[in-house]
């Protein structure tokens, strides 16, 4: 197979009236839009408020998503330049079609990087537990799940209802830059955060040869048409995975196995003695020049001699650049060796997660991390807390959801419903963008029988509640709670 990267990275948009870039100035011109737009997007910025793992934390050095998300774009960066360099000197750029699109590749790495968290709900896996597990629960009540005489109607609230069943923030980003934010990325910037290929809609078994890519949703029924035209243009068969994705799941992997426990040392969890203790147990017996020799243990004595700094600080400074080195060149060779795999889309596994001594260091990190900070009382209640309050945010909303049609379609076109003062001011409290995508989801429908349409609007209706809990930020997700339970009223 030939490989030619340019048959990849389409610089089209979903409407572009321009001409098509040829020169890598021009070219570059299209991803230096994409990085303006992404940058400037207010999902971007509500990241700084939302939970990597310490939920409403008012200690600024403690991440939070926008900080991890820009060190998962220096990893990024990292390993990108790491496998160009190494392409070039294989057998030159032009040898995969690169020529013109080296620092356009680059470019929507770190891209990719810095959107993949996008799409999180409040309150990180918790919150998004608690949308799965509400509506699982609900979904009944709305859409029927009856034996109809129509199969194809059938067929589809079967697909509906596992759809909205099974929320997960990497369909979200997709939705939320192509639909509700409108971004208009090229094809090749979305296709970069697509990071799982199954729709959510799938039921049944899933193909053994896809087992890692289909793991999770990667994207609605609601985007379903953009998808497919996002194949067609970056050369994507179903279920495969565009190849740059696999630098930016990566640069992930190394950015949160350290991050995560350097948050707990903060938080003051465990100091740093007692987490290379941890570390220590769990690797096993050192072997001299091994892999944790290199990076833990090397760290370990960096910070014991060197006085500049805390010793805290120094251990995870130095922790950071031998990590970072060893894993990035690992990931960097595990993609040039499987190039045609991961240029089609095919290949099967995280670049990081092997059989090898990368692998185990990763899972190492992991391990420690699940048994002594996720574990953590403080951790455990917060994530209990922020279950609590999504699942009540939408049972507050759920009589909105339960209007009939006609009602429902009167208080979005009047934003008044006459002897439903309760549903009145829930519909006030919603984001206009989110309406507007609801809206524009509708109109696309017109044309369907009474019976489909009804049923895409219970889908869209749906969909307009879960965009608007999950693009809450954990703050206002905690205020609107207390709010609308009354617990500060006065």
């Amino acid at each position: 197979m030939r490989i030619n990267f340019k048959d990849k990275i389409s610089v089209k948009r979903p409407f572009n009236n321009g001409r098509t870039p040829e020169t890598e100035e021009q070219i570059s011109r299209v991803f230096e839009s994409d990085r303006g737009r992404i940058i400037h997007s207010a999902a971007l910025r509500r990241l700084q408020q939302k939970t990597q793992v310490f939920p409403l934390e008012r200690n600024a050095s403690v991440r939070s998503r926008l900080t991890h998300s820009l060190e998962v774009q220096q990893a990024g960066r990292y390993i990108a330049r790491e496998i160009l360099l190494k392409l070039q000197r294989q057998s030159g750029l032009e040898h995969f079609g690169l020529e013109n699109f080296a620092r356009s590749f680059e470019s929507l790495v770190e891209m990719a990087c810095l959107l993949h968290d996008v799409g999180n709900p409040p309150f990180g896996h918790f919150g998004e537990a608690a949308l799965k597990d509400w509506f699982q629960e609900h979904l009944a009540v709305g859409i029927p799940d009856v034996n109809n005489e129509d199969p194809q109607l059938t067929s589809l609230i079967a697909k509906i209802r596992t759809d909205l069943s099974h929320f997960d923030g990497n369909a979200q980003g997709i939705r939320l830059v192509h639909t509700i934010l409108q971004l208009n990325l090229s094809y090749a910037q979305v296709a970069c955060i697509m990071k799982y290929t199954a729709p959510a809609w799938w039921q049944g078994e899933k193909p053994e040869a896809y087992s890692t890519l289909m793991k999770k949703p990667g994207f609605y029924l609601s985007e379903e048409p953009y998808i497919e035209k996002l194949r067609k243009e970056t050369q994507l068969a179903e279920f495969h995975r565009f190849p740059l994705t696999y630098i930016m799941e990566a640069a992930d992997d190394i950015s949160y196995c350290i991050a995560d426990l350097d948050d707990a040392v903060e938080k003051a969890i465990f100091n740093v003695d007692a987490l290379y203790g941890y570390l220590a147990t769990e690797w096993g017996a050192v072997q001299p020049n091994d892999l944790f020799s290199r990076t833990v243990e090397e760290a370990w004595s960096e910070a014991k001699t060197k006085k500049r700094r805390s010793k805290g600080d120094q251990f995870f400074m130095s922790l950071r650049v031998h990590v970072q080195r060893e894993l990035v060149k690992h990931a960097v060779q595990r993609f040039i060796d499987h190039l045609p795999e991961i240029f089609a889309g095919s290949f099967n596994h995280a670049l990081l997660e092997d059989q090898g001594d990368a692998g185990r260091l990763l899972a190492m990190f992991k391990r420690v991390a699940r048994k002594h900070v996720f574990r953590h009382s403080e951790v455990e209640q917060l994530e209990l807390q922020g279950y609590r309050v999504i699942r009540g945010l939408l049972d507050i909303y759920q009589p909105m959801m339960l209007l009939s049609y006609d009602n429902f379609h009167r208080l979005i076109t009047e934003d008044e419903l006459p002897g439903y003062p309760i549903e009145t001011r829930l519909f006030h409290r919603l984001s206009d963008k989110h309406c507007k995508a609801y809206c524009h989801h509708l109109q696309q429908c017109q044309h369907l029988p009474h019976s489909t349409l009804m049923l895409w609007e219970r889908y869209y209706r749906y969909r307009l509640i879960q965009d608007y809990v999950s693009g809450m930020t954990d703050l206002y997700a905690w205020e609107e709670y207390r709010r609308l339970m009354a617990v500060d009223f006065v």
